[in-house]
């Protein structure tokens, strides 16, 4: 008998003919909309076998209330906001989607060095206001060419962004699981921009704390495309706001919701002239949702064989 296979949100990026294939492996039950109260969510996964989410967080209880599940498939490289040791206590594997979107990401987040080192969203939001310029040399920016960047996390993405940084001319400095907290201090000191690519683990929450950002060059950047909950971000909001540091690109923030408006704490950060901001977009281009689509049927393909691939947990 077929497995049941269900996923409770809307996700745009994943084109229609995958879900057409998907179809074709066992019992599948998709919906059009997020659902976002706890009881509508646990309502549309109560019954599923194989679970497959990108966007909604799962309720605390979801677990004791999904009797049925075997099988979370995320599509996307991150799996902290997952409990995965209680998972594997009740036989219940997670698999994660690690390469799909590893050139978008890594793209975007060089974007977001570009656009906070030249000021680009701030100018772009004069003009839209009706304004040029006071002198000719308003909004001055700096090269990215011969600066160093630690690059924190060297998976999929952080390898890539290496790779177009490097063609840039920008040295980069890599720091990876294995770098102590005491060389990690040392780079963060010396780098004049910080990009972090890591997953959210109880390790990584916080790794860019109040102390870390005050390690920070003044004239320092500091990019996330990674996880919010990585960056201490009323830490970083203040020493923003007091020029402690040169600025941020940030796409991914605490707390935000799937859709609709945005929460105070990002607004704050996205009024500042010294912050690029974007409502984690990092992962969507149209070759990335064809790639996911394809990490999607290679996983329920793989776990229906009795093969997992990608597990996490």
């Amino acid at each position: 008998m077929s497995m049941k296979i269900v996923l409770p949100e809307k996700i745009d990026v994943l084109p229609q003919k995958y879900l057409d294939e998907l179809k074709g492996l066992g019992q599948v039950e998709s919906y059009e909309n997020f659902p976002i109260e706890d009881e509508e969510i646990l309502e549309r996964i109560k019954d599923a076998e194989i679970l497959i989410v990108k966007w909604i967080y799962l309720p605390e209880n979801f677990l004791d209330v999904c009797k049925s599940l075997k099988y979370i498939v995320t599509l996307s490289s991150g799996y902290g906001q997952f409990p995965l040791k209680e998972a594997r206590s009740k036989k219940i594997i997670i698999v994660n989607s690690p390469t799909h979107n590893s050139h978008a990401v890594a793209e975007h987040a060089v974007a977001l060095m570009f656009a906070v080192a030249r000021g680009i969203f701030y100018a772009q939001d004069s003009i839209r206001k009706g304004n040029w310029k006071k002198t000719p040399y308003d909004f001055q920016g700096v090269e990215l060419a011969g600066k160093t960047l630690v690059q924190i996390g060297y998976g999929n993405i952080g390898k890539q962004v290496a790779y177009i940084a490097r063609g840039i001319g920008m040295k980069v400095v890599v720091a990876n699981s294995k770098t102590t907290s005491k060389k990690l201090d040392e780079m963060i000191s010396k780098a004049d921009l910080i990009n972090l690519n890591i997953p959210l683990t109880e390790k990584t929450k916080n790794l860019i704390d109040k102390r870390r950002i005050g390690l920070m060059k003044k004239n320092a950047y500091l990019i996330n495309t990674a996880r919010g909950d990585v960056v201490d971000q009323e830490a970083l909001y203040q020493a923003l706001v007091n020029e402690k540091i040169a600025g941020a690109g940030l796409d991914v923030f605490i707390g935000t919701p799937p859709v609709g408006k945005a929460p105070s704490g990002i607004m704050k950060l996205a009024n500042l002239k010294n912050v690029s901001t974007t409502p984690h977009l990092a992962f969507n281009t149209k070759e990335a949702g064809e790639r996911m689509g394809k990490e999607m049927l290679d996983n329920v393909k793989a776990i229906i064989k009795g093969n997992p691939i990608n597990v996490v947990n």
